[in-house]
């Protein structure tokens, strides 16, 4: 099992806190790995520094809209490279990806391609994204045995996400495959 960034570690009962997203990408800022490969969409190298500056914006905007700890996130088809971000903002304010039938899902929120919705109005992905880079958001104290993301019956913990679990690591379920970011592995849906 690979060492946990704990931001309390857990003791006596406790399942201490972290938080998926300041493992994949937080903690390679801070020891130097800023200007380093964290992931390649489309044949564009994304380095640690860019990719945290996207993730912190857009999970600035879901906090501005009221997500938070335990807070469901509906997340549906997205381009390629936003399928690293969102569910790596989701995790930064410490809410959980709902990958499930999204026609009819209920969540705090709604992200999909065209951008964010929340009740009936909608907010274009680039108006969005303008605002939450005046404010974005910092990192949650998740709860260890936290789930990061569910798909029907499957659920990610984030144990399972950042290769702490017993269970080791979790497999994809049907429609999606996994992503490594900084030693995180996580959930991506999507056909490009």
């Amino acid at each position: 099992m690979p060492p946990v960034n704990w931001f309390r570690p857990p003791a006596d009962g406790d399942s201490g806190t972290l938080n998926v997203c300041y493992e994949a990408l937080d903690i390679h800022v801070v020891r130097g790995r800023a200007d380093d490969v964290a992931l390649t969409v489309e044949g564009e190298e994304r380095s640690f520094a860019r990719l945290l500056t996207e993730v912190a914006a857009c999970a600035g905007v879901l906090r501005a809209f009221g997500v938070g700890l335990g807070d469901r996130v509906v997340v549906a088809e997205l381009s390629p490279e936003n399928r690293v971000v969102v569910p790596l903002a989701v995790a930064r304010v410490g809410a959980v990806a709902a990958y499930d039938n999204t026609a009819g899902a209920a969540g705090k929120v709604r992200v999909d391609v065209s951008g964010f919705g929340v009740d009936a109005d909608e907010v274009p992905w680039d108006v969005a994204m303008r605002a939450g880079r005046t404010d974005p958001a910092g990192c949650a104290d998740v709860p260890g045995d936290g789930v990061m993301a569910t798909h029907g019956d499957d659920v990610l913990t984030v144990l399972q996400a950042v290769g702490a679990s017993d269970d080791h690591r979790a497999a994809a379920p049907a429609g999606a495959t996994l992503v490594e970011v900084g030693g995180v592995r996580f959930w991506s849906f999507g056909t490009a």
